[in-house]
């Protein structure tokens, strides 16, 4: 029975790292014979320094390649198992710059020459190494990183809508909106201008006919989500849901809106999976990263943008007219990282 430990920030009910445990546990089962394959989430309590009873460490979805996890994958190398990295990501709040042309102009961040040789000897010995986008691609090649290193796409894009999935059917017409915290640790450090930002741009989009659906991702984001539907101050014209919902009802929930705004990433994640267009608050390297994969950097607004609430406003307005086209790239995109990370399953590298 070979055994494969799933490294993740898991089972602490955060709504897109669970998820991408689960899809990886899903092709798990679909694709390897579960009587010579046994795979563990890194639940809490399951030893991450100690790594003698499996054969394949699995550093998985999320913003994984930082301090901490990264230590994880490079004890992997240290005690000869067999890694592989799995759609995981940079993440920094520290601002990033781009030439005219869109390349990263500051990806090493300074990181220490001990990060930089443990992420060296990573690349080295991973049997499969997919990162999310092509920002942390760059971070990485910028350190002479190499290997097997690709650019695989989130993890998150592969989970499946659920059926009878119906767009945009409300009336009046609805704008999805994500609100929490990362308590200040954003571009710009400070939460409390966004969300007076996202207060004004809901009150402009209620003038103009939209109802508005506040929606969270995390139990610590509701007090958040609850001030913002405050500020709005018009009850009667947004829905406040503070449950969290299972990725398929929270897809069908989306699907009744013309597009979203949303703070936390796999907010944005689910929605483009949902088939609906997206604004990405843009409070880290993350959320760059994952719309850069997607080849909408566009839709990424700094949360330090100091148009912040004209420019949410505009590329809303940008996403809604052009649904039919984004949800066709989204369903392309989908496609695409499948293939990519479903490669570990077909070729021998769990």
């Amino acid at each position: 029975m070979r055994k494969i430990l799933y490294v993740g920030w898991i089972g602490f009910d955060n709504l897109g790292d669970e998820l991408m445990w689960h899809v990886f546990r899903d092709l798990a089962t679909k694709y390897l014979n579960t009587q010579t394959h046994q795979v563990i989430p890194s639940m809490p309590g399951v030893d991450l320094h100690d790594f003698r009873p499996y054969d394949t460490v699995v550093l998985g979805g999320g913003s994984l390649l930082v301090p901490g996890y990264v230590d994880v994958a490079h004890r992997a190398v240290q005690q000869k198992k067999r890694l592989v990295i799995w759609g995981s990501g940079y993440d920094s709040q520290l601002p990033v710059k781009f030439d005219a042309t869109g390349k990263l102009l500051t990806a090493s961040f300074q990181e220490s020459p001990k990060m930089q040789q443990m992420l060296r000897e990573i690349g080295e010995h991973a049997q499969y190494f997919g990162v999310r986008g092509p920002l942390t691609h760059e971070y990485l090649r910028e350190m002479r990183v190499g290997g097997s290193l690709q650019i695989s796409g989130d993890p998150g894009m592969l989970m499946t809508p659920p059926d009878g999935i119906v767009h945009g059917e409300e009336h009046p017409p609805m704008v999805g909106i994500n609100w929490g915290t990362t308590y200040n640790r954003i571009y710009g450090k400070n939460e409390a201008v966004v969300e007076d930002a996202l207060a004004q741009v809901a009150k402009t989009l209620i003038q103009h006919g939209f109802g508005i659906y506040l929606y969270t991702m995390w139990g610590p984001d509701r007090g958040a989500i609850r001030r913002l539907y405050q500020k709005i101050g018009a009850p009667e014209h947004v829905t406040l849901d503070l449950e969290l919902h299972d990725h398929s009802e929270m897809m069908r929930r989306l699907s009744r809106c013309q597009a979203t705004i949303n703070f936390k990433l796999h907010a944005n994640v689910l929605s483009a999976v949902a088939g609906v267009p997206f604004v990405c608050l843009a409070y880290r390297f993350k959320c760059l990263d994952f719309c850069y994969s997607l080849s909408l950097p566009e839709m990424a607004i700094p949360t330090d943008h100091p148009q912040l609430r004209q420019q949410i406003l505009t590329r809303t307005v940008r996403a809604m007219d052009e649904q039919a086209s984004l949800r066709d790239l989204f369903v392309s995109q989908r496609k695409e990282t499948t293939d990519h990370l479903s490669k570990p399953f077909f070729h021998g590298d769990l």
